[in-house]
C-alpha cells in the first residue's frame, strides 16, 4: 500500500517508485494534518515537501510537527503555482473535493515550465458517497468510525463531493500517460489511484 489509514502515512519507496524520478521535490496539495512520518525524512531521493492546505489553522500545527528541513509549508495558492518547483504532486485523498473543470486547470496551471512531473491521485472515489458509506465497514471499520465522528459536521457536510471515473481522465491522454492501480491503498475494494506523467 503506498497510504495506509489506519496508521495515516505514506510509504514513501512506493512513491518514489511512482513517481519514476531518481531525485523528488514533492508538492502534497491538500495536507492535512501531514501524512510524512519525521523520521524517514532522510530518504537520499528526496529533495523536498512542500506541504499544501487551504486550512489556514492547520499551519502551527504543521511546524510543530515537522522541525525538518526538508519540509516546507506554504500555504499561499500563488505561490504554489508560480514559485514552488515541485515534479512530484501528491493528491491524497482529496480529488473527491474538486469539480472535474478546476482540476484540469489545476493540472495545466501546476504543469507550468514544461519540466517533466508526476501527478499522483491517491484514493479516488468512483461510486456515490452514500453507497461508499455503507461499503466502509467492510473494508475498513477503524475509517468508517472515524467517517461517522465528522458526518454530521457541518463544514464536512457542506462540501461537493466529486466521483471520478476512469474514463474522466481520458481528456489528459494527449499530454500524459495515465496509470490506474487498486492496490495502493486499504481502501481498494472502493477507490483506485490514478498516476499521470508528462509525456514530454
Amino acid at each position: 500500500m503506498i497510504f495506509d489509514y489506519n496508521h495515516y502515512n505514506i510509504d514513501l519507496k512506493k512513491l518514489i517508485k511512482l513517481s519514476g524520478l531518481t531525485k523528488i521535490n514533492i508538492l502534497d496539495f491538500g495536507c492535512g494534518k501531514g501524512i510524512w512520518d519525521p523520521v524517514k525524512m532522510n530518504n537520499k531521493n528526496i529533495n523536498k515537501i512542500i506541504l499544501f492546505d487551504r486550512e489556514k489553522k492547520l499551519i502551527n500545527f504543521l511546524k510543530k510537527k515537522y522541525k525538518t528541513k526538508k519540509i516546507k509549508i506554504n500555504f499561499s495558492y500563488k505561490n504554489i503555482l508560480k514559485k514552488e518547483k515541485y515534479n512530484t504532486i501528491l493528491f491524497s485523498s482529496v480529488i473527491q473535493y474538486i469539480e472535474k473543470k478546476k482540476l484540469k486547470k489545476l493540472i495545466y496551471d501546476m504543469v507550468g515550465n514544461k519540466n517533466k512531473k508526476t501527478f499522483i491521485f491517491s484514493d479516488v472515489p468512483y461510486m456515490p458517497r452514500f453507497f461508499e458509506f455503507l461499503l466502509l465497514p467492510i473494508v475498513n471499520l477503524k475509517r468508517f468510525i472515524f467517517v461517522c465522528k465528522i458526518i454530521f459536521n457541518k463544514k464536512y457536510k457542506n462540501l461537493n463531493y466529486y466521483r471520478y471515473k476512469k474514463d474522466d481522465f481520458n481528456i489528459f491522454k494527449k499530454d500524459f500517460k495515465i496509470n490506474f492501480y487498486s492496490n495502493m491503498h486499504d481502501l481498494k475494494l472502493l477507490r483506485y489511484t490514478v498516476v499521470l506523467k508528462t509525456k514530454q
